[in-house]
């Protein structure tokens, strides 16, 4: 496997973020009206593809932060050039604990994020303590696994070898990325969490991900950036994604096209003022 050549955060910036971050980021940072000069935070940033965005629009002038709980995604988004000066700053810290002052940011972002945070009112009620009344606060969501059947069918293939070996997952880990997918569910988490005047946007992505042949093993490598399974050991890693991809084969041919998979996902974009 030439993927394990990388740390699974570098992986997840290569694969997950041309293929889904990226136009899912085009389709975010129009709903967030960033204005130049604007104090702008990104909570659970990963590897600051919405954040370098962010940035664009804050200008110079600007002040623009990256937040994530994983450090190896932080030490990633370090690495590449911020597209202004003063250069964006990442910190590794946990969404439901952050550390700035109150009233510190015009606007607050999150991208696909709130989905794993182990405590949402704390993370919502952070939230509304750093952004400035009157803030805009945008979030998006994936829709639910009924929107995405090719993860449905990758987690339902998953399950069984995971639970072989005892790797202690959940199918509710496994579907986490799209356990928000009800809309009423987050404008739920908004309102009863202090923030008001919520749009709820839908918007969809054709996520390309290259190298097709590949694409199980790209896609399991990369995922271990978020929930890092076998990473130390190779050989049972190895012997899972065979399996993965036996199991997922053709389901993922009704994807291919050429050399890439195309795989229409669905969000939803939260707007909210603080």
């Amino acid at each position: 496997m030439t993927t394990t050549a990388q740390n699974p955060a570098q992986a997840y910036q290569q694969y997950y973020g041309p293929a889904i971050f990226e136009p899912l980021s085009a389709q975010v940072i129009p709903l967030a009206s960033i204005q130049p000069g604007d104090a702008v935070l990104d909570i659970a940033c990963g590897t600051g593809i919405l954040t370098r965005h962010a940035a664009v629009w804050a200008g110079p002038t600007g002040r623009v932060v990256g937040v994530d709980v994983n450090p190896a995604m932080i030490e990633v988004a370090r690495t590449h050039p911020s597209p202004v000066t003063p250069s964006i700053t990442y910190e590794a810290g946990d969404a439901t604990a952050l550390t700035f002052p109150d009233d510190a940011f015009d606007v607050v972002l999150c991208q696909q994020g709130l989905q794993f945070f182990d405590d949402r009112p704390a993370a919502l009620e952070g939230i509304r303590r750093v952004a400035r009344p009157g803030a805009r606060v945008v979030l998006a969501v994936w829709k639910g696994l009924d929107h995405h059947p090719l993860f449905r069918a990758l987690a339902e293939a998953e399950q069984p070898h995971l639970a072989a070996v005892g790797a202690g997952v959940t199918w509710d880990d496994l579907v986490a990325p799209f356990s928000l997918g009800d809309a009423d569910a987050v404008r739920d988490v908004f309102t009863s969490n202090g923030l008001h005047q919520v749009e709820l946007f839908d918007r969809s992505i054709e996520a390309r991900f290259a190298d097709a042949d590949r694409f199980v093993e790209r896609l399991e490598f990369a995922y271990a950036a978020v929930v890092p399974l076998f990473t130390e050991n190779p050989d049972a890693f190895a012997a899972y994604l065979t399996a993965i991809g036996e199991d997922t084969r053709e389901v993922v041919a009704g994807y291919r096209q050429g050399d890439e998979v195309v795989v229409p996902m669905h969000a939803t974009i939260a707007v909210a003022t603080a």
